[in-house]
């Protein structure tokens, strides 16, 4: 899943991700929920994690119930991986979820900071499309004239196709050209938001929400995610990439304001996050 198709979870858009999923219409007659199941693949075989309850009873009378995932081990029976508990598989998850969170007041820098460089871009999008677009325009004026000339025989129709091949093929990528334009114009805005709101409100959101909120959270972080020796492996999105280096920089930027100077409003830290050369870089 998307990092920038993630908008902090409603039903309709889990039950989404359960069609993606592969999962909608296939109801399992099951009494617990593993968020995690058929997400994360064994480190050392490849095959893939699943989970199961177990439930321990002491000589005292005190019941547990603990949950653990485990490799399948249908790839290899004799895979060496042992359970791992339920929290500290989640914890790992938070630790993540952490390592790219952002508080409000950055979240709204970095949403003004990107306003104000797309402003200045605007202009000069402007000329190029203006350009691109007179350049599709001549093109169409080429090719009605080009028709014209066939019609007074004024050319081959071995030269006609020819040229009129070349002028379609230079009008389609100047189209191409005009049509992406217009979407990055358009829609990136609501990316750029919905990543920061991710990166601001995932852990709380994972500790505090539902499992499918859950399962929803970890689908969105990245790719490649494995569990080997107790630890979780995952190849982050490019875009929380970025987030989780600017993450430390907010961070070390704000332990250096400790003890927290409460009057310090986000104008003010928005000045402070513009004295970092490496914010704005990112």
């Amino acid at each position: 899943m998307d990092i920038l198709d993630y908008p902090l979870i409603t039903k309709e858009e889990h039950d989404q991700i359960q069609i993606i999923l592969g999962k909608k219409g296939r109801p399992r007659p099951r009494t617990h929920e593993f968020p995690f199941t058929g997400m994360i693949t064994c480190g050392e075989c490849g095959a893939m994690i699943t989970a199961e309850d177990k439930t321990k009873r002491q000589k005292n009378g005190n019941v547990h119930n603990y949950t653990y995932y485990h490799c399948t081990k249908k790839k290899n029976p004799n895979c060496t991986q042992k359970n791992i508990k339920k929290e500290c598989l989640e914890k790992q998850i938070i630790d993540i979820l952490e390592s790219i969170e952002i508080p409000s007041e950055f979240k709204e820098w970095a949403l003004d900071v990107l306003k104000e460089e797309n402003a200045k871009e605007f202009v000069n999008k402007e000329i190029i499309l203006s350009s691109q677009q007179k350049n599709y325009n001549s093109c169409i004026r080429r090719i009605n004239n080009l028709i014209d000339m066939r019609a007074n025989e004024e050319i081959t129709e071995e030269e006609f196709s020819k040229k009129r091949k070349e002028l379609t093929q230079e009008k389609e990528k100047i189209k191409i050209i005009l049509e992406n334009s217009d979407e990055q114009v358009n829609d990136w805005a609501e990316k750029a938001t919905q990543l920061f709101s991710f990166a601001e409100l995932a852990k709380t959101k994972f500790e505090n929400g539902s499992l499918e909120d859950k399962k929803t959270i970890l689908s969105c972080l990245g790719s490649n995610l494995s569990l080997k020796d107790d630890k979780l492996s995952i190849e982050l999105q490019k875009p929380l990439r970025l987030i989780e280096k600017a993450s430390l920089e907010v961070k070390t930027i704000n332990e250096r304001l400790e003890p927290v100077d409460f009057s310090l409003d986000k104008r003010k830290m928005g000045e402070i996050y513009s004295q970092s050369p490496m914010l704005l870089r990112w």
